[in-house]
């Protein structure tokens, strides 16, 4: 089968959880068929990284994002996308270049599948040439009004807020609408996301491919019994990431350390804003901006937080600390969508009183936290392991295109 796959980000290196997910499910499906890759690149610098994903790809194609963009045509092209009914971000997400690429490659050779990455870039399909008879399929990291609801509660700034608002105001409908007529199939990571879809149009075709974890990379750690250090791991501009960390930092965090004052805390991810690493100044917090390896801090660390009040989805950041034995606190939406069970595998707080006690009792108690590891072990290797979830994602390809088993 020859696939072309469509990503808003090279797939690598691996600091961000849409590069682990492509990354992971691609590796694994390129050992039963043929896949294009066609990725828009940050920077120039980003070529570098090729040959790890010419390894698995029969072909890959880039287009490096334009650093100073014409205002006039970003205004006009802002314009013309609100006009369309569509959301702010489209416009965003949109180069002339990656259009001219998209026809180039569609072009000059056919494929029986044509898989593009988020919603944002979903209008790329319209620029596929010779592939009419491609099966076409989205896989949506989240929902995106939904995503942009519970971002706009957290926010602040007259700006930000109205760009938020806007682009909440146009998914609603146009998410939804689009899908159902562009695409044979949409690839969501939860029922929860599945739910909030069907309820819009209950026609869209869905099916749940969630994220997962590589547990046979990541073994079990052994326990830092001594550690009162607290593990927040994330892209550290991403406006829920951040509101997270700060709320944790300014809500709970003083309620932790009024009762366990040698708690720290580490911020560990690609990017952090100025409020993220102002942070620093405190001693009690490590803000370490990009690191090769994320190992030696989950090492580090007794347990891990989700302080998510944002965003949708799931997140592999739970995954990855259930893979290594770092149990995890965290709020109701930031487990969201995963098949887990407060006092079993994880434990779940919303308020910051609530998510302060539950951490302290983290830190404290040695047999509560051997029973999460346990049993989140055993949840990820069962139900998240990549292996199993490319599977599904190899069935899906073959249902769509009439092909039989591998």
């Amino acid at each position: 089968m020859r696939i072309l796959l469509v990503t808003s980000n090279l797939p690598y290196p691996l600091t961000t959880g849409a590069k682990i997910r492509v990354w992971h499910l691609l590796k694994r499906v390129a050992q039963y068929h043929d896949i294009t890759l066609l990725s828009l690149l940050d920077s120039p610098d980003e070529v570098q990284f090729l040959p790890h994903l010419q390894q698995y790809c029969q072909r890959v194609e880039v287009v490096v994002k334009q650093r100073q963009r014409s205002r006039k045509k970003l205004l006009l092209r802002l314009l013309r996308t609100i006009l369309k009914g569509q959301p702010p971000r489209n416009a965003i997400a949109y180069y002339e270049e990656m259009e001219h690429k998209v026809k180039e490659v569609t072009g000059s050779q056919s494929f029986d599948i044509i898989h593009i990455e988020q919603s944002h870039m979903a209008p790329y399909i319209e620029f596929m040439n010779g592939s009419e008879s491609a099966a076409r399929l989205v896989t949506l990291y989240d929902v995106g009004a939904v995503q942009q609801r519970r971002i706009l509660k957290t926010q602040s700034g007259f700006q930000n807020r109205f760009w938020t608002w806007l682009d909440w105001f146009f998914l609603r409908r146009w998410e939804p609408a689009y899908l159902i007529r562009h695409f044979d199939k949409c690839i969501v990571v939860s029922a929860v996301d599945e739910a909030s879809l069907r309820a819009v149009n209950p026609a869209l075709n869905l099916v749940v491919v969630p994220n997962g974890v590589d547990t046979v990379l990541y073994n079990l750690l052994p326990e830092f019994p001594d550690s009162k250090e607290v593990l927040f791991i994330g892209k550290m501009d991403y406006p829920p990431n951040v509101d997270s960390v700060l709320f944790f930092y300014r809500e709970i965090f003083p309620l932790i350390r009024s009762r366990v004052p040698q708690a720290r805390l580490l911020v560990v991810g690609i990017s952090p804003t100025s409020e993220v690493r102002a942070l620093a100044a405190d001693s009690a917090v490590e803000v370490t901006g990009y690191v090769e390896d994320v190992l030696p801090y989950y090492k580090r660390a007794c347990l891990s937080v989700v302080p998510l009040r944002a965003s949708g989805g799931t997140r592999l950041k739970i995954l990855e600390s259930m893979a290594l034995g770092r149990p995890v606190v965290s709020t109701t939406i930031g487990c969201e969508g995963l098949a887990v069970v407060h006092g079993e595998n994880i434990l779940i707080a919303d308020a910051p009183a609530d998510f302060a006690d539950q951490t302290i009792q983290l830190l404290r108690d040695n047999i509560l936290r051997q029973r999460l590891v346990v049993n989140g072990r055993q949840l990820v290797e069962t139900q998240y392991d990549w292996q199993i979830i490319a599977r599904r994602i190899v069935r899906i390809y073959e249902e769509v295109t009439g092909d039989g088993p591998c």
